[in-house]
């Protein structure tokens, strides 16, 4: 069996008792300030009364959740942070990636973050500045649909099934959709990055993903295919002409792992109007930042990926 049968066939497994216990933590991690009753998580997720409280009894029972009897609400449990801590050592890429992300944080001015792809999604795994402040909603945790169009970069020098898997995974796209997509990853290998744009409606993105968990299932179907259609479109180069600024949203660039797959996304969110020169500024201190990166991953960079001029 290939690698890329054998994840397609773990993917195939479905647990729907296994995916309520997980539907329930996220939740309650999605907002850990504001506990939940059972009457919450049974109209968010979903799931009949008797259900929900078996899972949260079981959950108490073993430190993931904490229940607070007289107000009958929950929060997550002290036994989450073991796990949290546990999970975050057990990911190289999370430690070798966290002293970059502050120095390219500080370089640039810019909040920077760094994104795992976790089965159907982008997750956020840190942050810097660790605080948001004003208009920045980006937090650790929070979820993106790794489907178009977000996470080229994390498939641009994937393999064939890699970026089909990717395509498949867009709610809807037409053969102009298709071309577009297309035309972005080539993009994206020609300059090891990602230039996202900002849209009056991608300026409602951050909001919108940071409730994104605490949806009940039959609501994020509907939610994803709207984040598709209003999500951040990338620059093609040919967007890009000097002598006049764009409005700028994200902009991303892989680390690889040792076997040339992307393993991780660092990301610096803009949020504002950038001429081409400075977009290109910023693009060269992320490739920086993906090769340290890289090395310190002991990783391996796929051929075309470009270098960095800045050292």
């Amino acid at each position: 069996m290939t690698a890329a049968e054998s994840r397609d066939a773990w993917s195939a497994m479905p647990s729907p008792p296994t995916d309520r216990v997980v539907a329930v933590v996220e939740f309650l991690a999605s907002r850990p300030a504001e506990p939940a009753t059972v009457a919450e998580l049974v109209r968010h997720l979903g799931f009949n009364r008797a259900t929900c409280h078996a899972v949260l009894a079981a959950l108490v029972r073993s430190g993931w959740v904490l229940r607070d009897p007289a107000e009958k609400t929950f929060t997550p449990g002290p036994a989450l942070i073991a796990l949290g801590r546990a999970a975050e050592s057990g990911v190289p890429a999370a430690r070798a990636a966290d002293g970059e992300l502050a120095v390219l944080a500080k370089d640039l001015g810019l909040t920077a973050t760094i994104s795992y792809p976790s089965g159907d999604h982008i997750v956020v795994g840190s942050r810097s500045p660790a605080t948001p402040s004003g208009g920045d909603t980006v937090r650790v945790g929070q979820r993106y649909p790794f489907a178009p169009p977000y996470g080229p970069g994390l498939v641009a020098w994937g393999t064939a099934a890699d970026i089909e898997r990717w395509l498949g995974r867009a709610p809807r796209t037409d053969d102009a959709g298709l071309r577009r997509f297309h035309d972005v990853l080539a993009a994206v290998r020609r300059r090891g990055y990602t230039v996202e744009s900002m849209t009056a409606a991608s300026r409602r993105l951050g909001e919108v993903l940071a409730e994104l968990d605490s949806l009940s299932p039959r609501q994020r179907p509907a939610v994803t295919e709207l984040l598709h259609e209003i999500g951040g479109i990338e620059y093609l180069d040919d967007d890009l002409r000097d002598g006049q600024p764009y409005p700028i949203s994200v902009m991303s660039a892989p680390a690889f792992a040792g076997d040339g797959t992307a393993a991780l996304n660092i990301s610096v969110h803009v949020w504002r109007d950038l001429d081409p020169p400075t977009i290109r500024v910023i693009g060269e201190r992320l490739l920086t930042a993906s090769h340290a990166v890289t090395r310190e991953l002991r990783g391996t960079t796929p051929p075309d990926f470009p270098a960095a001029t800045r050292r």
